[in-house]
């Protein structure tokens, strides 16, 4: 088991937030965004069965507006998140943990 933490600014193309290496599964147990401007944020998620990016959430947000995100995301093997704020300057931090799995 590894614990993960990760910070920064999201990119408004979309912050893709590492993906999970072979042999490993991940659960992600909280995310927080916050940007001083008015913004929208779209969180989602490549599912790696369906090959496609699934769209778990688009908000609308006032400036200033802070997202805590607690609800748990597990991703297997090569899938990720991927975050995109409609103005720059919107940050994140994200926690989890990785496990390895045998094959």
């Amino acid at each position: 088991m590894q614990e993960f933490s990760l910070q920064g600014q999201l990119s408004t193309t979309g912050t893709r937030f590492f993906s999970v290496p072979e042999k490993n599964i991940s659960k992600v147990t909280s995310i927080r965004f916050n940007n001083p401007a008015a913004y929208n944020l779209t969180l989602a998620k490549y599912d790696t069965r369906t090959k496609t990016l699934v769209n778990i959430y688009n908000l609308s947000l006032s400036a200033g507006d802070t997202v805590t995100d607690s609800y748990v995301y597990f991703l297997e093997a090569n899938e990720y998140l991927v975050a995109t704020s409609s103005v720059p300057g919107t940050t994140f931090i994200l926690n989890g943990v990785t496990y390895q799995i045998s094959a």
